[in-house]
């Protein structure tokens, strides 16, 4: 059926363009090099532990936003400098134990997974 091969191609060229777009992230993880940042704002409700919050942070007369979980709230507070991963020239910033190598294997693996839909039922289907 011609379903399950375009199916397959969206994953496939979905997974392609989400490994690019996460690229720039794995060069700050790998070349950048921890900094102080400033906290300048905080969401004003950070409830809820599914709901993803974002914080500015300041270095160098530059702002930076980050996403962060809604436990980071209560941990922290404006004005406190926290230690972050940073490339100069880049808006990427990272935590120091945050990893981007996990997202860049689950999205190759959704390209995979896009591929085998694609010619494993779409072929098979459309021979018959």
């Amino acid at each position: 059926m011609k379903f399950y091969f375009y199916a397959g191609l969206i994953f496939f060229i979905g997974s392609i363009i989400l490994i690019i777009a996460n690229y720039k992230d794995l060069d700050v993880q790998k070349n950048g090099s921890i900094v102080r940042m400033r906290i300048e704002k905080l969401p004003e409700n950070c409830l809820g532990t599914r709901i993803k919050h974002f914080i500015t942070l300041s270095y160098n007369r530059n702002f930076y936003i980050k996403r962060v979980g809604g436990k980071f709230c209560d941990d922290h507070f404006v004005g406190e400098l926290i230690e972050v991963k940073f490339l100069d020239g880049s808006s990427t910033i990272l935590f120091p134990n945050e990893s981007v190598k996990k997202n860049l294997i689950s999205f190759g693996l959704l390209g995979i997974f896009g591929l085998l839909i694609a010619f494993t039922k779409g072929i098979k289907k459309s021979k018959k």
